[in-house]
């Protein structure tokens, strides 16, 4: 029995081993394997994507993996009884599954969006970059998040506001921003 768990748990370890580093690769080249655009319309309250089933591929690797190696550590460097090694090599390989999910849990918790809203203009301050007519649309540059941001912009009282202008951005719109003449 313990000549079959050994070939099972190196068959085991080498194909998981062999997976992973596969998976490694195609990430860092950028293959992103499972990252593909699909369009399927369907009508339900889910969302569902290609990479979830890559994360129980990933899920699947990492038990395999762990559980194969360990269980082949412990079948060659102790007198355990097979049941034992079994059982040790299945406790490890959900121990490997649960740390690695809470490390991507916390991984993506630090994550920062690039992305922003236009709420996130009100209260600043810019300056006109084409002028705003007396009962139209003109642009502004404003800061958010270090990066400046040209935003489309009406005036609040209806008056025409001329390029270069500092204005003030009293209310964000869905796609553009009241604005009024900066008083310093």
């Amino acid at each position: 029995m313990q000549d079959i768990l050994n070939i099972l748990f190196w068959a085991g370890t080498l194909a998981g081993g062999v997976l992973i580093l596969l998976l490694l690769v195609s990430i860092f080249s950028g293959l992103e394997i499972g990252g593909g655009d699909v369009d399927v319309n369907v009508d339900t309250d889910t969302d569902a994507g290609a990479s979830e089933g890559l994360g129980v591929i990933k899920t699947l690797l990492t038990f395999v993996s762990v559980g194969a190696f360990t269980g082949r550590a412990i079948l060659l460097n102790t007198s355990w009884s097979w049941p034992l090694v079994i059982i040790s090599a299945l406790v490890s390989g959900i121990v490997a599954v649960i740390i690695l999910g809470w490390f991507f849990r916390w991984l993506l918790k630090n994550q920062e969006s690039g992305n922003w809203q236009m709420w996130q203009a009100e209260g600043k301050t810019g300056s006109v970059y084409v002028p705003i007519p007396a009962d139209g649309k003109g642009r502004i540059v404003v800061q958010i998040d270090d990066v400046d941001r040209e935003i489309a912009a009406k005036s609040e009282k209806g008056e025409p506001i001329g390029t270069h202008a500092k204005v003030f951005i009293v209310e964000a719109k869905e796609d553009y921003v009241i604005v009024s003449p900066f008083e310093q």
